[in-house]
C-alpha cells in the first residue's frame, strides 16, 4: 500500500491511519510526503514520534520524501526519512495497486 502525504497538517483520521498502518505485521507500507506534504514532519513532530520506532526503522511503514519537493520549499527533512528522486516516487507507485492520499 502506498500513503501519499500533500498536506502539511494532519487531520485526526489521518493520523489515525497512519497508527493503524504502522501496527500491520509484514506489510510493505510506503508513506511519501510529497508537494505542501514535506512541511508535515516539522509540523507534526509530535504526533511522528509516537509511531513506534520511526527513527530506528523498525516500524512497519517506510517513510520517504520526494527531494525536489522539499529543496523547492527549503524544507530540511529529518535524516531517518529517505529522499527520493522523482523517477524513485513513480517507480515505487507503480508498484502498489493500493494508494491512499492524504491532502
Amino acid at each position: 500500500m502506498l500513503i501519499t502525504i500533500s498536506t502539511p497538517h494532519l487531520s485526526d483520521a489521518d493520523k489515525q491511519l497512519l497508527i493503524s498502518a504502522s501496527e500491520q505485521p509484514a506489510a510493505n507500507i510506503w508513506v511519501i510526503f510529497n508537494g505542501d506534504g514535506v512541511y508535515a514532519p516539522a509540523l507534526e513532530a509530535a504526533f511522528f514520534q509516537t509511531l513506534p520506532n520511526l527513527e530506528d526503522n523498525e516500524s512497519m511503514l517506510n517513510f520517504a520524501f520526494v527531494s525536489n519537493d522539499a529543496i523547492a520549499r527549503g524544507v530540511n527533512m529529518p535524516k531517518h526519512i529517505k529522499a527520493v528522486s522523482n523517477s524513485e516516487f513513480a517507480t515505487i507507485s507503480a508498484k502498489h495497486k493500493h494508494w491512499i492520499p492524504l491532502s
